[in-house]
């Protein structure tokens, strides 16, 4: 078999994961790159030896037989929408898109390219924990019973502590403001949490959603809410209550003032006959468990799991075998959706009904 040729749409910062993890997997080679900012794509080609920096999207194309967007998340939908018309697969960078309207084409352009063998995914790189793998089989085999409660939480500090750089640096400042496309701490992060949430417990019929923006804490410790002239208003804090379809209710929530958590994901679920946890910052493969005999006495079983494949080896798989696997396209509008129906609610401060992503 021919080697998979990749490109890389946007050589940023997470750009250098996804060129790193591909280049790992055998029979795949990293064939080009492009980015809108003048010098950076040729930058990024000398570091991963990437033989052609494209100057445009259509010079990339025609090099490569599957693309990895890394762009800022409002520039997800064009390339996409021009790569699945090219009959290229596509890994997109979550979020999908950063409107309902964009997620419904890129949705509806993957439907068509599909038909003509054309695979699609979205970076919802938690996925790659084999105890939410897991998990989303227990809950489908009805190992806990019917579905009651759930809460889970996505918590990181780098606002508060310079944990991974100051908040200032051009790596993390155009995530605190609008203006630059972010969707704050829900878009950025809370779209992951809400992923791996409802792909465990199931869809959600409606969702209220409240959501904070604070002063920024600047190099001289001093509270700001600008810099440099931008506006930091992009959320910061998100709580996001749900309803599940089959009436369970879960808690939902993400921020990035939790000092003493850089970047912790953790889920817990509970039915009538079981329940199940686990905590990302601990381990991504242990699953705990509070099952059967054990649910009567509320003691709980860790259970340690092989590792589960990323989402690059996963894509790649997809690729080889045409087997189309998940997080796909259309689970990107889904979640969108979701995130919508979050926006909407913290605007008006009711419950909204999750609106139709297809």
């Amino acid at each position: 078999m021919k080697p998979i040729r990749i490109g890389i749409v946007g050589t940023g910062g997470m750009a250098n994961a996804h060129a790193d993890s591909f280049k790992s997997i055998p029979g795949v080679i990293l064939a080009a790159c492009v980015d809108v900012v003048p010098g950076r794509a040729e930058a990024f080609a000398a570091k991963h030896g990437i033989k052609h920096a494209a100057s445009d999207l259509d010079g990339l194309l025609a090099e490569v037989d599957a693309v990895s967007v890394v762009t800022p998340d409002r520039f997800h939908a064009q390339p996409s929408l021009a790569i699945l018309a090219a009959g290229k697969h596509l890994l997109c960078e979550k979020p999908l898109t950063t409107t309902l309207t964009e997620a419904k084409a890129v949705a509806k352009a993957a439907k068509k390219a599909a038909a003509k063998g054309v695979r699609h995914m979205v970076n919802f790189s938690y996925r790659r924990s084999a105890a939410m793998q897991k998990a989303m089989q227990l809950v489908q085999a009805g190992k806990i019973g019917d579905l009651r409660h759930v809460h889970s939480m996505y918590l990181q500090s780098w606002v508060a502590q310079p944990i991974w750089g100051h908040w200032t640096e051009e790596a993390w400042l155009w995530r605190l403001q609008s203006a630059k496309g972010s969707g704050g701490v829900l878009g950025d992060v809370g779209c992951h949490i809400l992923d791996l949430t409802t792909a465990v417990s199931g869809p959600v019929e409606a969702i209220r959603c409240s959501l904070g923006t604070f002063a920024k804490i600047d190099p001289k410790g001093k509270p700001t809410r600008t810099w440099k002239g931008a506006n930091l208003d992009a959320n910061d804090s998100a709580i996001i209550e749900l309803r599940f379809v089959g009436g369970a209710l879960g808690v939902v929530h993400t921020t990035r003032w939790a000092t003493g958590h850089a970047n912790h994901l953790r889920c817990e679920v509970h039915g009538t006959k079981g329940a199940f946890q686990f905590d990302l910052d601990a381990d991504y493969d242990t699953l705990n468990t509070c099952l059967g005999k054990d649910a009567v006495k509320a003691a709980w079983t860790a259970t340690k799991l092989k590792p589960a494949p990323n989402i690059y080896q996963r894509f790649i798989k997809a690729v080889k075998t045409g087997v189309q696997d998940q997080p796909d396209v259309f689970r990107g509008a889904e979640i969108q959706a979701y995130l919508d129906a979050c926006m909407t609610s913290a605007d008006n401060g009711r419950w909204e009904a999750v609106p139709d992503w297809q």
